[in-house]
């Protein structure tokens, strides 16, 4: 999963690079008729940006879980974090040209960081407080 995470992470933060230079040279939207749109393509930029870095650091310290169930929680957590990458890519690519105030994919992947980074917290928490409990077992 380390490894998945950084390079994913990597070619994101490279398609976050291409993906602004196509916003900078290849969109053409008036300067002041497209305000809206233009937003949109700047929004889901900056995600692609935050979820990019956000593989790529988890990357830089992911490691395994002894504990089975925490194991399971992290990598289910790495796994939402994973895919949340081309999800909002496929949202770059495809809410701003239609102007969709619901922005379903932006919104999908949004809740896929959120859990991901929720369960990564929860199996933290969890390794935690066996830690401590167990430190207070050998102290009593």
């Amino acid at each position: 999963m380390k490894r998945i995470h950084l390079v994913s992470g990597v070619v994101f933060l490279a398609i976050f690079a291409i993906t602004g230079q196509y916003m900078l040279r290849g969109l053409a939207l008036p300067d002041q008729a497209m305000d809206a749109q233009r937003m949109m393509y700047r929004a889901s930029h900056m995600y692609i940006l935050f979820v990019a870095a956000l593989n790529a650091v988890v990357g830089c310290y992911w490691s395994a879980r002894a504990d089975k169930l925490n194991y399971v929680l992290q990598v289910a957590g790495s796994w939402m974090l994973i895919l949340s990458q081309p999800v909002l890519l496929y949202a770059f690519a495809t809410e701003p040209q239609v102007l969709s105030s619901g922005r379903e994919f932006t919104l999908l992947g949004c809740v896929l960081v959120l859990a991901g980074v929720l369960l990564s917290v929860a199996a933290s928490v969890r390794i935690r407080r066996a830690s401590v409990g167990t430190v207070s077992e050998g102290a009593g």
